[in-house]
């Protein structure tokens, strides 16, 4: 009867590349029609929203839009602040070599600059660079040996590897809405000059066929208040959210790698019970970039010989991922700030914000040290009545060390900056102390290789050569070496040396002196 391979189908979402492009945006953007002259520039808040990809001759086509809103001084107006808002659509190719239709596209953003110039009291040009990472993925079967079949005196070696493998991966849509009334002590709302939103204190949990996602968004409002003329007003809210996102097949016992943005916001005034302005209905749309990782564990058909045959194997040197590490770790920033000569003196801050980027990663010693930059914005009431508010913005480097106990140089690894708070204390006139917290989310993947039998011969054993092996040989183990490995040189059973030796273990070390007993079963014809 003829050797028979048995496999089993193992269906892997395997990373298959990526690239990184930087989006140039370099546009002129008129102050629409009802606006008033543009004096200063206090501040801008920018956002990306990646709408689609497509993908054609080896390219992966980047679509999307950037939105960049302005707060400003006017000229020669009654209000202290406007705003003004933009949609720049944003289009570009990247080039992916055997990149298919049928591969899962992902796309990450950051946006590296942004510099808004005014051109004169009706124009602004607006430079940005947005770095777009593209990821590639493909599913691809692989088949694993279980067992081997058709003989007696076939000898079987069976490793266990647990395989990590990407369960989901996919973008979903979130949206955040409430009603929020200001507080009593403050004057019915008028017009919204200005406001800025952030998530804090995320939380993602794994559920059976759902993940939960928690977390805060943050809302910072500059308004003008009916009470007079040039009375600006500042008001902050909290908006917890607690919903669940469908994703068939996840569990508990799962990984993740989950990212959530703001990618679009509207704020409107409402009347409250009373017919006042006094509430904002505010709806937030974010996107959650969703991946999900599961651990298999598999028993593979390693090694194979026979007693009374040559067998020759036909192997494959496959690749797989092991989870590494994940974890998360706070890098705590304190800074003392003095502002410069020419900055009007502070006389109340009324909210911090920043972005957080990473500039550089380095792999050391089962570590990971992270080198980025907080860049805050402090907005703040200004001891100048002609520009009564300000904003000053700080530069906030921060380092960090992760452990990361078996981590390689071509380790795959994603990190994920956020910035848990940011608080300033007015300290002086011009002196600031910022306290600031950036979470960062790791996850470490580990990539193993093995040769997997895909394919075996057999033959007739060279009879002569078994015969003028001598019956019993005395062996000192090498190093390295296993029972395995001499059992299959001596052409017996691992069984059997444990046997003759009095071995209660298949554990031997260099320098062990065994002896090996010929197998006689393999000299009958």
């Amino acid at each position: 009867m003829s050797l028979e391979l048995e496999q089993r189908n193992i269906a892997l979402i395997k990373p298959k590349g990526s690239r990184v492009l930087q989006m140039t945006i370099d546009e002129d953007i008129n102050v629409p029609d009802i606006k008033p002259d543009i004096d200063k520039i206090l501040q801008s808040n920018s956002v990306v929203n990646i709408t689609g990809t497509d993908v054609y001759d080896s390219k992966v086509l980047v679509k999307g839009e950037f939105g960049c809103k302005v707060l400003y001084v006017p000229l020669n107006d009654s209000k202290p602040v406007h705003n003004m808002i933009s949609l720049i659509p944003i289009e570009e190719t990247i080039n992916i070599d055997d990149v298919s239709k049928s591969d899962s596209i992902k796309t990450e953003y950051v946006i590296e600059e942004m510099k808004i110039t005014p051109i004169n009291t009706r124009k602004i040009n607006v430079k940005s660079i947005v770095q777009v990472k593209v990821m590639v993925d493909e599913k691809k079967e692989m088949y694993v040996p279980t067992d081997i079949c058709g003989a007696q005196d076939i000898q079987s070696r069976w490793d266990d590897i647990t395989m990590c493998k990407m369960h989901t991966s996919k973008k979903e849509t979130y949206k955040i809405k409430d009603e929020l009334a200001i507080p009593s002590s403050k004057p019915n709302i008028m017009e919204i000059l200005w406001y800025d939103r952030t998530i804090k204190n995320k939380e993602f949990r794994l559920l059976d066929d759902k993940i939960n996602i928690k977390g805060i968004v943050a809302l910072d409002t500059l308004y003008l208040g009916e009470s007079g003329e040039n009375n600006l007003e500042f008001v902050e809210h909290e908006m917890p959210f607690n919903g669940v996102i469908e994703c068939n097949g996840v569990n508990e016992d799962m990984y993740y790698d989950i990212d959530i943005k703001i990618v679009d916001d509207k704020i409107q005034i409402r009347p409250d019970l009373d017919g006042e302005e006094r509430v904002f209905s505010v709806d937030i749309v974010t996107q959650l970039d969703i991946k999900v990782y599961s651990e298999e564990k598999n028993s593979i058909l390693t090694d194979v010989y026979s007693l009374s045959k040559e067998i020759e194997l036909e192997k494959e040197n496959v690749s797989y991922e092991t989870l590494l590490c994940k974890n998360q770790s706070q890098c705590k920033i304190k800074e003392t700030i003095e502002m410069d000569a020419n900055d009007p003196d502070i006389m109340q801050i009324y909210y911090a914000t920043g972005d957080v980027n990473i500039d550089n990663v380095d792999v050391f010693e089962d570590k990971v040290e992270v080198e980025g930059v907080v860049f805050g914005k402090i907005l703040y009431v200004a001891a100048d009545d002609n520009n009564p508010i300000n904003v000053y913005n700080a530069v906030l480097p921060f380092n960090q060390v992760i452990d990361t106990e078996g981590i390689r140089n071509d380790s795959r690894m994603s990190i994920r900056p956020s910035i848990s708070y940011i608080n300033c204390s007015m300290l002086g006139e011009k002196e600031v102390e910022v306290k600031c917290g950036v979470n960062l989310d790791t996850i470490v993947f580990d990539n193993q290789e093995l040769d997997i039998i895909n394919g075996l011969t057999e033959a007739e054993i060279d009879m002569k050569k078994l015969q003028n092996t001598p019956s019993v040989v005395g062996y000192i183990v090498k190093d390295n070496e296993s029972l395995w490995d001499i059992a299959k040189t001596y052409s017996t059973k691992v069984d059997d040396i444990k046997a003759v030796n009095n071995l209660d273990t298949v554990d031997v070390k260099r320098g062990d002196k065994l002896i090996i007993v010929k197998n006689i079963d393999s000299l009958e014809i």
